[in-house]
């Protein structure tokens, strides 16, 4: 069950008590907008690295920020979705020098699904990997993912990489009371209700659909800026690559190479 933030919780209206005499009126309960929710994104879990930390050499570009997980430092992030996107900051033209590879990870250690991109000449910028519609996330458990960047096609011991976590929610309820709002209502749903995957999915897509719209742009810079990651608000969306064939392994860097890496928890 997802803590609702404070404030979040109080900028839903409640209705006034009125007297018997007076005419009832029904209340539709205001969507707070991202500025006004302040989500507070976070879970207390396992270590996670949002922006690129690497085995052998940093594949840092001059002048740009690292590569980065659109996603809340050190949390597990929610969705209703069955096969969410989920979106990342590549400072690197995607080349048969920097391939990446997308990983993830049931909560029993057993690989779910792998995917390698490499040459298609992807711009630097921020894109949506999307899950294929064959792989449905199970409420019953979390993920983890990966996003890998080869630094050298010559020596797999080169690379960088962001992980972090995800959790699928049923919620039949709040899946009704999106059927009944407008698209551009949705994001700021999401965001009162904690759910940061298809919070950011939604805002995103808004501002892919009216680049030039200010009310799409100032959401996109509110939610960036509520998980620390303004400095990529103004970044572009690239168009990238899809995440539609499985794999049986991973070719990249291993996995649990790269967890290795991760700081320990922090003892309580």
């Amino acid at each position: 069950m997802i803590q609702f933030s404070v404030l979040s919780f109080l900028l839903v209206s409640i209705p006034v008590a009125t007297p018997i005499s007076a005419q009832p009126t029904i209340q539709q309960p205001r969507i707070p907008t991202v500025a006004q929710a302040a989500p507070e994104f976070s879970d207390v879990g396992r270590p996670r690295r949002r922006r690129g930390g690497g085995s052998r050499g940093s594949c840092l570009i001059a002048d740009k920020p690292p590569l980065t997980a659109l996603v809340p430092d050190s949390s597990t992030g929610y969705t209703l979705a069955q096969s969410p996107g989920l979106w990342f900051y590549l400072p690197y033209r995607l080349t048969d020098q920097h391939a990446i590879e997308f990983v993830l990870k049931d909560s029993q250690d057993n690989l779910v699904y792998t995917k390698t991109i490499a040459g298609n000449e992807t711009a630097p910028g921020i894109v949506n990997l999307r899950l294929p519609e064959s792989v449905i996330l199970d409420t019953a458990q979390s993920y983890e993912w990966y996003l890998l960047v080869q630094c050298d096609a010559e020596n797999q011991e080169r690379f960088v990489f962001v992980n972090g976590a995800i959790r699928r929610l049923e919620r039949p309820e709040l899946q009704q009371q999106l059927a009944s709002l407008p698209t551009t209502e949705h994001s700021n749903l999401y965001v009162s209700e904690n759910l940061w995957y298809d919070a950011i999915d939604s805002t995103a897509t808004q501002l892919q659909n009216a680049p030039h719209n200010g009310t799409a742009r100032s959401s996109w810079m509110e939610l960036l800026q509520s998980v620390g990651l303004s400095e990529l608000a103004t970044e572009p969306l690239v168009p990238c690559c899809g995440l539609e064939s499985d794999l049986n392994k991973s070719n990249l860097a291993d996995p649990k190479h790269a967890e290795s890496l991760l700081p320990a928890p922090a003892a309580h």
